[in-house]
């Protein structure tokens, strides 16, 4: 009898049970997600250099001012992004799509490379990151070597 329930045991263990399909971590997982992204899309554009310098400069010089004032304020990147990606998003609608050409450097380019994309969006997020930091820490230098 102990042998038959063995038995039984085993054909049960080795049955072929299909696998349920594995599931998202979170049900809004897949709604998150980017379905596509276009490698094609150009990083350097215009925007990226005139928004990123701005927020670059105006994010040192803010950070250097307020640091050296008796009540210390610190302004990160992320209120900066919530204006600049509005503007990223207007200038790719009103910059005229027309290339550029400069014969003397052999330059050719487009003032405007289509829609702003996200890969803009995240190198301009990095200019502006750089600004941040490097207005707190020359803040901090300055200090040290006042002293």
């Amino acid at each position: 009898m102990c042998n038959q329930m063995h038995e039984a045991h085993r054909r049960r263990a080795t049955a072929h049970v299909a696998a349920p399909p594995p599931q998202p971590p979170r049900p809004s997982v897949p709604g998150q997600q980017v379905e596509e992204i276009d490698d094609e899309s150009p990083v350097w554009t215009f925007r990226v250099m005139l928004l990123g310098s701005i927020s670059f400069v105006f994010l040192l010089i803010l950070n250097k001012y307020f640091l050296n004032q008796t009540a210390e304020f610190i302004m990160g990147m992320a209120s900066t992004l919530v204006v600049l990606y509005p503007l990223g998003y207007i200038m790719g609608k009103l910059i005229p799509t027309r290339t550029v050409y400069y014969p003397m450097f052999g330059l050719e380019f487009s003032m405007n490379s289509g829609s702003f994309g996200i890969r803009e969006y995240a190198m301009i997020s990095i200019f502006a990151n750089v600004g941040a930091i490097l207005g707190v820490f020359t803040s901090y230098s300055v200090d040290w070597f006042d002293n």
